[in-house]
Parts: structure tokens; sequence; C-alpha cells
């Protein structure tokens, strides 16, 4: 599906402030810190609030094929962060996080590359391009293993952060899975969450009429104000 406009987003973020040695993020030599602050879980738990806790972390060595992210912006995304937290689905593997071996926290963020391994073509991913990236978004960087969990964007702005999972989610459930038409009337749950709203831009892009559930007057207004 073609996309002629920018889509508004009703997702969360925050804003994570400058590490300490950090350099200006359109250079390609930037200064790295010794270590930097995340987000973390020694062990899983009922919810996110019991498990996170704020831990000091080593900047790692990044390997030949990885890439890694100085955080400037992370989204809040309640239903992978619940599952990351009690270790439910394809977190399952987390109930064996240690004090010595934790579990980092953050679903999606946006970010600028701080470092390449030798392996990534730097035509593509280079020092200081602005990327949406998954996992580990709870920190001050984030080092993703595979180019396939991130895209560059044209700059680095909060408007990014639920394009990676909640923006593509939506998109595969309605083109791909849902096989949407022109014409069709579409209900979608949970409308103004971070799926949710999404998918109702984009099937109103493709000529469906949108039927929408929300659960307050807000998000409402805010499914309102998507037309």
């Amino acid at each position: 599906m073609a996309m002629h406009r920018l889509l508004f987003l009703s997702c969360l973020w925050i804003q994570l402030a400058s590490a300490p040695g950090l350099a200006s993020p359109s250079t390609n030599n930037m200064v790295l810190p010794q270590a930097y602050r995340a987000l973390v879980a020694e062990t899983t738990g009922n919810s996110f609030s019991e498990v996170a806790t704020i831990k000091s972390v080593p900047i790692p060595t990044v390997g030949d094929d990885e890439i890694l992210i100085r955080v400037r912006y992370a989204g809040i995304n309640g239903g992978c962060e619940t599952f990351r937290a009690r270790g439910e689905y394809a977190f399952q593997g987390n109930a064996k996080a240690t004090a010595d071996d934790p579990f980092q926290l953050g679903a999606e963020g946006v970010g600028i590359i701080a470092a390449v391994g030798s392996n990534v073509d730097i035509n593509d991913y280079n020092v200081g391009d602005a990327v949406c990236f998954v996992g580990s978004a709870f920190s001050e960087y984030s080092l993703c293993k595979s180019t396939a969990t991130l895209w560059k964007i044209p700059e680095c702005k909060p408007e990014y952060v639920g394009l990676r999972i909640s923006g593509l989610t939506a998109c595969a459930m309605l083109e791909k899975t849902g096989q949407l038409q022109s014409g069709e009337t579409i209900l979608i749950t949970a409308a103004a969450g971070g799926a949710g709203h999404f998918a109702v831009q984009f099937a109103k892009l493709a000529g469906c009429t949108v039927i929408g559930t929300c659960g307050s007057k807000e998000k409402a207004d805010v499914l309102r104000a998507l037309g």
C-alpha cells in the first residue's frame, strides 16, 4: 500500500538524555563511554514495575555483523513489556535470567548508529545514520545483532518510534493476513492503541469503512481525530 501522508502516532515515547562523552550524532568518529545505563530485569515477575531495575552496563564489543545504536527515543509498548517481564510467549527464555545475566527491557526505539561491525555495508548503515529498531530500547545504547531488526529513517524523531513493531504489525495483519479490499467494513478492537491506531489509518487509506472500539472518551477523541 502506498503511503502519501505521515501517519498520526498515539504511542507513548520517552526521550533519553545524552550520555557523558558522546560526540555529535553527525560525526563518523563517535566517542563511546565505558558504560551506559539500562533498564534490565534479573528475574521474571507479574509486571514490568516489579522486575525493572536500573544497572550500569559495560559498552559491548561490536561483533562483525552487529550495529550499536545510541538510543534517543524509546516507545512504551505495554503488551510487549508485560509479556517480556512475565516471560510469556516469545519471551519464555527470560525465566533463566539471573543477577549476572539479566534481560534488557524495551521493545522499540529510535536512535543514531554509534558503531558498526566489519561485515556491515556502510553504504547501507553507517555511523551517524538515524534508525528505528527493535529490542533493548530502555537503555542509553542498544546492540542490534542483525540489520533485519532495524530500518534507516530520514531523521531521528519520535514520530518514527512506533513503525517497527506497531506499524508493521498492523500493516501485515490487514494486508497479508486479512487481505483487506476497498469497500469492505473493518472492525478494529483497541483501535486507539499502538497497533490499533495504525490499523485504522491503513484501512481508511485502503478505502474501507472502519468501525473502532476503545475504552474511554479520551481514546474516542483520538479516533475521531483520525477521521
